[in-house]
């Protein structure tokens, strides 16, 4: 019967290609020029295309995705791990970036996390804007209380608080107006015989005029018998001098002062994706109890590395730690360092210290993250902060804290 069954099978092989072969070859048919489609045919093609995922007539393809910058495997915890990451300056879909599973060195690799952290960099530069005030003083401490000690400033993206410098402060007279006013003086003249204006003077000088005379009044004095009538003989004149004079007055004050001050401005330059995939071995062709065994501690396995994992990523970007011992740095350890609140303990490392000189050198990605900005060292009850002044590459900078220890 085995025998009957595999002559059978081996005619069929053997019937399958004569028939091919005797099959007549299809028509040629006369190849047609292409033309351009009209509306209608180019809406049902872009319909069949949004089908097949396909490059429509007339419109741009899309990018292409980006390569990994960086490409790493770790063993965590007895679990295969590898983890690319990816930096583009484009807004794309990070889902467009994970691959379906893939098998590499007797393991099986599957998408677990997707991390993803944008890149700012800070710009600063100095400013300087210019401001004006009215008033009606120009004295320096009446026109100092026109203008706020500090403004804030919020342009082109830039960013800051500008200080007034006081020593740029310029008053001006902004216009004049004709003002009048009387100057006036009187005098006595006593013992006069007679109520004659000729006994009085004609004018008099006051705070360097000359005022005319204006006004006499007559007082007696004494009388005398002449007959059987009293008559004056002894007057005094009170005459008054009075002149209206005109003076040029300012109508008002314009000051002008000058603002500076650093402002920064901070921008996104990429976004970076980092793509972590677990690993699994192959299957070995273990009995099926041993299958399960080994499937529930793989998924034991893939959890607690998967956490592990996250706490590796979070605490590897950060800073290590030198101290200055026997003339030489030695490295204490690391630090995690987070971008948002950048600050260092070196009291982590309290009973490894020797001397009050340090070492500090920030990653690569930390440095980017912290480019323009202060970062706080914390060395027992002292903080000093520190300016990131580079951007790429790894940041290094020494710090000696005795001095600042003995002041305080």
């Amino acid at each position: 019967m085995k025998k009957t069954m595999i002559i059978a099978v081996m005619s069929c092989t053997l019937l399958l290609p004569s028939a091919a072969m005797a099959a007549p070859a299809p028509p040629l048919l006369p190849v047609q020029e292409s033309a351009e489609p009209d509306g209608r045919e180019l809406l049902l093609e872009q319909e069949k295309a949004k089908q097949n995922g396909s490059v429509l007539y007339g419109q741009e393809p899309e990018k292409p995705l980006p390569a990994p910058v960086a490409v790493e495997r770790r063993n965590i915890d007895g679990t295969e791990y590898i983890i690319k990451v990816f930096e583009t300056a484009d807004d794309i879909a990070p889902e467009k970036l994970v691959d379906e599973d893939f098998e590499q060195d007797g393991f099986l690799f599957r998408h677990l996390t997707t991390d993803r952290q944008m890149n700012e960099s800070a710009d600063t530069k100095e400013v300087t804007e210019d401001a004006k005030a009215e008033g009606q003083s120009g004295k320096l401490e009446d026109v100092i209380r026109q203008f706020p000690s500090t403004k804030t400033y919020d342009k082109d993206g830039y960013k800051g608080t500008l200080t007034l410098d006081t020593g740029s402060i310029v008053t001006e007279v902004a216009g004049y107006t004709t003002k009048h006013y009387t100057v006036s003086t009187t005098k006595e003249y006593p013992g006069l015989m007679y109520a004659d204006p000729s006994y009085v003077a004609q004018s008099a000088t006051k705070d360097g005029c000359t005022l005319p005379l204006t006004d006499v009044s007559w007082t007696v004095m004494g009388t005398g018998l002449s007959g059987d009538s009293l008559v004056p003989t002894e007057y005094k004149a009170v005459a008054t001098y009075a002149k209206t004079m005109s003076k040029q007055v300012p109508t008002g004050y314009v000051s002008t002062a000058r603002y500076t001050g650093t402002v920064t401005k901070t921008t996104a330059d990429t976004m970076v994706y980092t793509l972590t995939y677990a690993g699994r071995p192959l299957d070995s062709g273990l009995p099926l109890p041993l299958k399960i065994v080994s499937g529930i501690a793989g998924i034991l396995l893939l959890g607690g590395g998967a956490f592990a994992l996250v706490l590796f990523l979070r605490n590897r970007n950060g800073a290590d730690v030198y101290n200055l011992i026997d003339r030489e740095y030695v490295r204490l350890g690391h630090q995690a360092v987070n971008p948002k609140e950048p600050v260092i303990d070196l009291n982590e490392f309290e009973d490894m210290i020797q001397s009050s000189g340090f070492r500090l050198i920030l990653d690569k990605k930390t440095t980017k993250a912290l480019f323009g900005r202060n970062i706080s060292v914390t060395w027992q009850d002292v903080t000093v902060k520190h300016r990131v002044n580079e951007r790429n590459g790894e940041y290094q900078f020494d710090l000696d804290l005795g001095g600042v220890l003995n002041e305080e």
